[in-house]
């Protein structure tokens, strides 16, 4: 028989402020800090084992640099150009800069949960629990900081002798970032209480939902079609095996390193496929710029470029089917209002709901396309600068808003729910 009395005693969390910023600090370090550490140790275990580019007692330090990529901090090295390529006579700074796409995955993912953890006990209370939930942040920053102090790179082989980490993003990028993701984390644990603070609540609940879905969906759908080129265009898929094969261990620590940036490339195959160019830019000068209808070199230095790759031309079309390429941000923005507007009331608050995940896509794109940019210091010296590829954040965020916006509305107003209503 039941005694009416439950089996268990729930110990109600401590939710005092000393009490969360110490659970705070220790989930930062241990729940976050912690696997991305390890997993960049991993990381230059495996480059080592494949390329033998660097020694085996570099692996610690390598290992701390990609864990500080994870979040984009900056390495940067003073050099003088005086007989450069592209801006003779210039003195400038060298920058290594790169998100590696799969670490910043985990980064966010981990940090979102940890968040999540730390909220509990706050659930009726969503400022409270954002507040919370971001405290993780800060013990992911502190630890990132302190590895972050003896850490020195050199690239013989691309003329880059020294290069030391920015402290300070060391300590800020982390912050952000994982604090962001944390309160994101503690406000999805206070969802409850946010419903039910009508109107805002439920339509920032969906909208969030449908901006995030719409750019998940975009992000995996780039992914998707770049295997379908890869199969419809052979000949630079066997192109791309030669050059691997022919390097070596360099070749096979470049597969290594391009699938930890598959999320990057996803991002800047989103971005295009919504009308934004793909870049490379030495120093402040953009010599190459690739859209859905070709690759385009601009001016002498673009010229000095594929000349160097052994281009045949300034300029390549591509076929007309890789227009088909502007289905991923369609798709994905569709499915994105569909899920905003799902459990709207009637098609007015869906559109709005739509609308509103436009913007969160938008939002999102737009930091994506800065996270995803890649610039490497490759023979600063005489190049005249690093060289960077990517999207422009700006003009994404123009462009992503239009289609999120636009296609969030469509999406939203044709939800199952809605069309069986009227």
């Amino acid at each position: 028989m039941s005694s009416g009395f439950p089996s268990v005693l729930e110990v109600q969390p401590d939710t005092r402020a000393a009490s969360l910023l110490v659970a705070g600090l220790r989930r930062g370090a241990l729940l976050v800090f912690l696997p991305v550490f390890v997993a960049g140790q991993a990381i230059a275990w495996l480059t080592y084992a494949v390329s033998g580019w660097y020694r085996p007692w570099s692996w610690f330090k390598i290992g701390i640099a990609e864990a500080l990529a994870s979040v984009r901090v900056g390495f940067v090295s003073t050099f003088s150009a005086h007989d450069s390529l592209f801006t003779p006579g210039a003195g400038d700074h060298a920058a290594l800069q790169l998100a590696v796409g799969a670490l910043l995955v985990a980064v966010v993912v981990l940090a979102f949960r940890a968040g999540r953890e730390q909220a509990r006990g706050l659930e009726r209370r969503p400022v409270a629990a954002a507040v919370a939930g971001a405290l993780p942040g800060l013990g992911f920053a502190i630890p990132m900081v302190l590895v972050a102090l003896p850490v020195t790179l050199g690239f013989p082989q691309f003329q880059i002798e020294h290069l030391e980490p920015v402290i300070w993003e060391a300590f800020v990028l982390p912050l952000v970032v994982g604090g962001a993701c944390g309160a994101i984390g503690g406000l999805a644990a206070a969802r409850g209480a946010v419903a039910k603070r009508d109107p805002w609540g439920p339509r920032l609940i969906g909208a969030a939902r449908g901006g995030f879905t719409a750019f998940a969906w975009g992000l995996a759908l780039a992914f998707a079609a770049f295997l379908v080129l890869a199969v419809l265009e052979p000949g630079a898929t066997a192109a791309y095996g030669r050059f691997v094969n022919r390097s070596g261990g360099s070749g096979a620590a470049l597969v290594v390193q391009h699938a930890l940036l598959l999320p990057n490339q996803s991002s800047m195959i989103l971005d295009t496929a919504m009308g934004v160019p793909s870049t490379i830019t030495v120093g402040d000068t953009t010599v190459v710029e690739l859209t859905l209808t070709g690759a385009r070199a601009i001016g002498p230095p673009g010229a000095a470029v594929t000349a160097f790759i052994q281009a045949g031309s300034q300029e390549a079309h591509f076929p007309a089917w890789y227009g088909a390429f502007v289905l991923v941000p369609a798709v994905a923005i569709v499915l994105g209002g569909r899920t905003a507007g799902g459990a709207a009331g009637g098609r007015r608050e869906a559109a709005a709901r739509g609308a509103l995940a436009g913007v969160i896509y938008a939002v999102l794109c737009t930091i994506a396309a800065w996270f995803a940019a890649i610039v490497l210091p490759v023979f600063a010296g005489v190049l005249g600068g690093s060289v960077r590829l990517g999207t422009d954040p700006l003009r994404t965020a123009a462009v992503a808003a239009i289609w999120g916006i636009l296609g969030g509305t469509l999406g939203a107003m044709f939800p199952k729910t809605i069309a069986k209503s009227g």
